[in-house]
């Protein structure tokens, strides 16, 4: 991987976050103040080391394609770290979360991969006021452990996501996009590489909208991003364009974007 990600494991975030929080000094707990120099930091809760793992490197990959192309929010450098979050194992999956919670400079997680899982960290990013975006985790039932910070780039299941993402990567802007990818890498994207390039793609520019320079530092403010986030509508994907449910989070299923997905 190149310089935008860093790897970090459960003990090694648990081992830095009380520095991280002291250079969050004057923040309270809906901000996030990061250092004039410093970069903005967002979770990538990935499978590593899970019955998902051969989604992990295509997936960062994408990821780091997204911040290739806006590496930088108001100047400040993009740093996304790599966190391990096996799918089906609720507990390293809540141990990853509370680790990704607990270092108060991790801005929005991106991630987690599988719905089993997932629904028992979900809870933990809301308690924490924590934007997450999936790019993968279709069960219906994930909006309502954590109703105010769950977002996913994928339709559910009780949507059609088999159909409807069937459909989407055919699409014309979806194809040119894994040539691009393919051109970059050396191979072909997995499945839902291209949400997670939408799901990172998303997050940079509500952060861009929503942060603010403050004495030279960048401020963010997790409630006005998780509303940001929220309020999205015909964001220009790769994947089409992506509208959020307001109440949900949801992606929405727009039969009709397909055809129109072809710049």
């Amino acid at each position: 991987m190149k310089g935008a990600l860093l790897m970090l494991s459960a003990a090694a975030a648990a081992a830095f976050c009380g520095t991280a929080v002291a250079a969050a000094g004057a923040s309270d707990s809906a901000r996030v103040i990061v250092p004039r120099g410093q970069p903005v930091e967002i979770a990538f809760a990935d499978d590593l080391t899970g019955f998902g793992s051969s989604f992990a490197a295509s997936l960062a990959n994408a990821v780091e394609m997204a911040v290739e192309a806006h590496p930088a929010i108001r100047g400040f450098p993009i740093q996304i770290s790599l966190f391990d979050a096996p799918c089906g194992d609720p507990a390293a999956d809540a141990a990853a979360a509370t680790s990704i919670v607990a270092n108060r400079q991790n801005v929005a997680v991106l991630g987690q991969l599988c719905s089993y899982g997932f629904d028992q960290a979900l809870p933990i990013y809301e308690s924490g006021g924590v934007v997450t975006i999936s790019g993968s985790a279709t069960a219906d039932s994930l909006p309502s452990f954590a109703p105010t910070v769950f977002n996913r780039t994928v339709v559910d299941d009780g949507d059609g996501f088999s159909s409807w993402y069937a459909m989407v990567s055919l699409a014309s802007r979806d194809l040119a996009w894994q040539q691009a990818y393919a051109a970059e890498f050396g191979a072909a994207p997995t499945s839902f590489a291209d949400l997670y390039y939408d799901a990172a793609g998303l997050l940079i520019r509500r952060l861009q909208r929503v942060s603010t320079i403050e004495d030279g530092n960048l401020v963010i403010d997790r409630t006005a991003l998780a509303q940001a986030v929220r309020q999205t509508t015909s964001y220009q994907g790769v994947t089409c364009a992506v509208t959020l449910d307001p109440a949900t989070g949801n992606r929405l299923n727009d039969s009709t974007a397909p055809s129109h997905c072809t710049d």
